[in-house]
């Protein structure tokens, strides 16, 4: 008989009863409920509960291994990457020295505002933006631009603002905790000497651009690195520009500077010396700067003897410094928009009919081919006339001097820079008694002094000019049989420089060193050596031949002596004053049409004489006469030359 004071169930355990409570007991032992047997209660939600419990931890202990095994250790790195980065030193440019050892540019420290992109804060950037540009004084719409164009996950830097002020430095690290994602860094940058005189030729660094490394190691560069855009300073990129060092940095989630755990120092650029001279630039710059009708010109200075150029001059120049921290707009438009054009080379890339300077070619040309010699004479009357093929009015090709030279001879003839003579030398004489070059081997000759193309300056920019024959102007003209016909009028302003004849200061400089070293020339170069910091040489420019035996010795002499007359008793007497010997030759080049007595002033000459050292070339645009206002120029630095340089 069961205990009314004891409960069973229908478990198989049935005969081990389990003891009432006491308000269990009180309960009516005869209830009309029903007895419950666990047979009967429904068990599925049980289980489907115990199934998405089982699947759930399966799928996690799945992604946990596929996070932490499969791809752990990719993570791991990313994760070292957000804490541990590389920080660039940039290395400071090797400096550039003149020949005797006078900085021309050196580095000087400067600031950046730069930006990781990774580390800028996810809400709020508006706000510092606005509080940061306040506080350095820069356009907050301008900045907000230049984020909004950055891959927002690189850790890489990228330069915000260039030419941060050191007070401005100073106050931003005050307050650097409210400017996530910003810093500023310390670089070194460029700075130039007297930036106007020798911007020309040694150029500017610039911040990077994806299109500078072309050609070059990228590995050697950072994203906010700078590199030489122009002149010297791009041509010997790779030996200016050092190896970058590194900082290894632990930062916070902020990217906050925590500790630099590393380093690798920077090594700086090598240091190259040109074969400029400073005083000797300077001197020829102010001397255009000076000469009176125009501040507009060109001068260079070559030894004949290696082709090292001295002295490569532009007026008026521009400030390279500007371009150093970054030109503001003003200031480039200001550039662009000067009408006298200070960013171009006039030196290497100007081209102007030379005048009176080219018959040193059309004499070697006439002497060497045997159409005249040093005894040939012919005279000059002040004017050639030619007859109208097509039976209208003669032309009539005047000289320089109403009524005539006299009698010339080649030598005569370059000293007094007669028209006449080299008319008829270049393209004979009107009646046929005379037989000249022709315009295909006075061509021939100018091609062979240098001229219609590049000479190989170690600079960007240069011209080649343009040497006129009959199958070019054909051609110019689109084979139109009359426009493109050549006349023999053609020949004569061919042979005196005039016409269709161009070419660049730098190639009037060249053919007379030519001349001056007995018809043979060298490749200009600027760049002489590079060394090291104990004055070891790493590398050293050798020089180039561009021209070998251009005539015989014999005839060049013949022009020589004619320079040299120039100066006795010639065009150029003024430089009989000097204390060295010297030769040179006038020019005076017409270049407007619609006005004949707007003209262009050449001079160039080359001294001593009897052992040439130096040839200084001068033009003044639209200067007037050559003798009056070109040579003065060149005549003030060969003097200065020979006081303070000559058998130094």
């Amino acid at each position: 008989m069961r205990n009314p004071f004891e409960v069973y169930t229908s478990l198989k355990d049935e005969k081990k009863p389990r003891q009432l409570d006491w308000d269990e007991s009180a309960a009516d032992s005869q209830s009309s409920l029903e007895e419950v047997y666990d047979s009967e209660r429904s068990a599925p939600a049980l289980r489907w509960l115990a199934t998405a419990t089982f699947v759930f931890f399966g799928c996690l202990v799945a992604r946990m291994f596929y996070l932490q095994i499969v791809q752990g250790s990719q993570f791991r790195a990313l994760s070292e990457s957000n804490r541990l980065r590389p920080q660039v030193i940039l290395a400071p440019r090797g400096k550039i020295l003149d020949r005797s050892g006078v900085e021309l540019a050196r580095n000087a420290a400067s600031f950046n505002l730069v930006v990781t992109p990774f580390d800028l804060p996810k809400s709020g950037l508006d706000s510092e933006i606005r509080k940061l540009a306040a506080d350095l004084q820069l356009d907050p719409a301008e900045v907000a631009k230049k984020i909004s164009a950055l891959d927002k996950t690189s850790i890489q830097p990228a330069v915000i603002e260039q030419n941060i002020s050191q007070q401005q430095s100073i106050l931003f690290a005050t307050e650097s905790s409210n400017f996530i994602g910003f810093s500023i860094e310390e670089i070194p940058a460029r700075s130039y000497v007297d930036g106007s005189v020798f911007s020309d030729v040694l150029g500017y660094t610039g911040l990077l651009s994806p299109g500078d490394l072309a050609g070059k190691n990228a590995n050697r560069y950072a994203t906010e690195d700078y590199i030489g855009k122009l002149g010297i300073e791009s041509q010997y990129e790779d030996f200016l520009h050092g190896q970058n060092g590194e900082n290894l940095v632990e930062v916070d989630a902020s990217g906050k500077l925590i500790d630099v755990l590393g380093q690798n120092p920077p090594v700086a650029g090598q240091t190259l010396v040109l074969n400029i001279d400073k005083d000797l630039q300077e001197l020829l710059y102010q001397g255009l700067r000076d000469a009176p009708g125009s501040t507009r010109g060109a001068a260079v200075a070559i030894n004949p003897k290696n082709g090292q150029v001295l002295a490569l001059v532009s007026s008026p120049g521009f400030d390279n410094n500007l371009f150093v921290p970054g030109i503001s707009s003003a200031d480039y438009q200001t550039l662009l928009n000067d009408k006298n054009e200070p960013m171009f080379n006039r030196a290497i890339a100007g081209t102007y009919p030379p005048g009176s300077t080219s018959k040193l070619m059309t004499a070697t040309a006439g002497l060497q081919t045997g159409v005249i010699d040093d005894k040939t004479v012919i005279v000059d009357n002040g004017v050639i006339t030619v007859p109208n093929q097509f039976g209208g009015p003669s032309y009539q090709f005047h000289g320089w001097k109403p009524g005539g030279l006299g009698s010339m001879t080649v030598r005569s003839a370059i000293a007094e820079s007669s028209d006449i003579f080299f008319y008829e030398v270049a393209g004979g004489s009107p009646n046929g008694s005379f037989t000249g070059l022709g315009p295909d081997r006075l061509a021939e000759y100018f091609r062979k002094f240098g001229l219609g193309k590049p000479l190989g300056i170690d600079i960007q920019g240069e011209k080649g000019g343009l040497v006129p024959d009959p199958s070019w102007k054909m051609d110019y003209y689109n084979n139109d049989p009359l426009a493109g016909k050549w006349y023999l009028g053609d020949t004569y302003h061919m042979g005196i420089g005039q016409g269709d004849v161009l070419v660049t200061p730098l190639q009037v400089a060249e053919w007379t060193a030519i001349v001056a070293n007995n018809g043979t020339g060298f490749v200009p170069e600027i760049g002489q050596k590079v060394v090291d910091d104990s004055g070891k040489i790493l590398w050293q420019n050798q020089p180039k031949v561009l021209v070998k035996a251009i005539a015989s010795l014999e005839n060049i002499k013949i022009v020589q002596e004619g320079m040299r007359q120039t100066v006795l008793t010639g065009t150029a007497r003024a430089l009989n004053t000097l204390p060295i010997s010297s030769a040179g030759k006038t020019g005076t080049s017409q270049f407007d049409g619609s006005n004949p007595l707007r003209t262009h002033a050449w001079f160039t000459a080359y001294a001593p004489y009897e052992d040439p050292q130096i040839v200084v070339t001068v033009l003044v645009e639209a200067g007037g006469e050559g003798n009056a206002v070109a040579e003065p120029v060149a005549k003030n630095a060969l003097l200065w030359w020979a006081k303070n340089r000559y058998k130094q």
